[in-house]
């Protein structure tokens, strides 16, 4: 049994998240802190590495980078979890656009970070009166730690895969992919599209993008449907139909393998946090 709580700002969004089921291999638009608050941590692969949370370390997650949390036991844990815009982090800390944020999948955590994120968490869970709390402090706390983390990382290099240096015919197939978020169009189709077979297309794919075309395209599948989630009234039997699922029971399988929450508990957490 999972439950979340959500607050969004002009940073991202941050969840609240209590989860024991694992979450397959997938990735986000947006740059990811997770901070273990208690209960089971779990373990996670990021970016192909394995890394486990604890009290003096945060998970950091690039954008685009594949990732998963499992959970051996089936124990619950919390979590807070980060959710960075990339133009808003780059802004903060100077950045190129397109330049990724951390270096390493996990970063130390000092006992003020430590102390603000149980606060945080405490304010968000109703355990303390939030009031003015979240809208100010969430925002800062982001920021605080994005600053931390870089300060604890070397300078990075840019990311190769950015879009100006991908192979022509990958750029052919994000499109194509970008347009098709319904899933009507197979890969097979989008590797014949773009003049190559299925295993060259895969392998070229991730030597580029550092990520499968399957995790690619679940990834813009889950950003399309937390947009209609959080944005629209419709049914979610509606957007389980927009984005090609046959069932709702489908959709609500792939949502709670992406996010460790049905779609339903997703939106009552967005509209509380909005």
């Amino acid at each position: 049994m999972a439950s979340i709580k959500l607050f969004s700002g002009a940073f991202g969004h941050v969840s609240v998240l209590s989860a024991a089921s694992d979450l397959v291999t997938h990735a986000h638009t947006e740059a990811h802190i997770i901070v273990w608050l208690e209960g089971d941590p779990g373990s996670m692969i990021v970016g192909g590495k394995e890394v486990r949370l604890g009290p003096d370390e945060a998970i950091c997650v690039n954008s685009m980078q594949p990732h998963s949390h499992h959970f051996p036991e089936g124990k619950p844990g919390s979590f807070l979890a980060f959710y960075i815009r990339p133009e808003w982090a780059a802004l903060r800390l100077g950045r190129k656009p397109g330049e990724p944020l951390f270096r390493r999948p996990a970063a130390p955590l000092d006992d003020e970070l430590r102390t603000t994120t149980t606060g945080l968490f405490n304010a968000l869970t109703g355990a303390v009166e939030a009031g003015d709390f979240a809208a100010y402090e969430i925002e800062r706390m982001t920021e605080r730690l994005i600053e931390a983390i870089d300060a604890a990382q070397l300078p990075m290099s840019t990311r190769a895969g950015k879009a100006g240096h991908l192979d022509y015919r990958i750029r052919k197939a994000l499109a194509l992919m970008e347009a098709n978020l319904c899933g009507r169009v197979g890969l097979d189709e989008v590797a014949r599209s773009v003049g190559l077979s299925r295993p060259h297309f895969f392998t070229l794919f991730k030597d580029q993008m550092k990520l499968t075309p399957n995790v690619y395209w679940n990834t813009l599948r889950m950003e399309e449907a937390l947009r209609q989630i959080k944005g629209s009234e419709e049914p979610l039997t509606s957007v389980a139909c927009n984005l090609g699922f046959t069932t709702q029971a489908n959709f609500t399988r792939f949502f709670r393998d992406h996010a460790g929450v049905a779609p339903t508990l997703y939106r009552e957490a967005a509209r509380a946090g909005a």
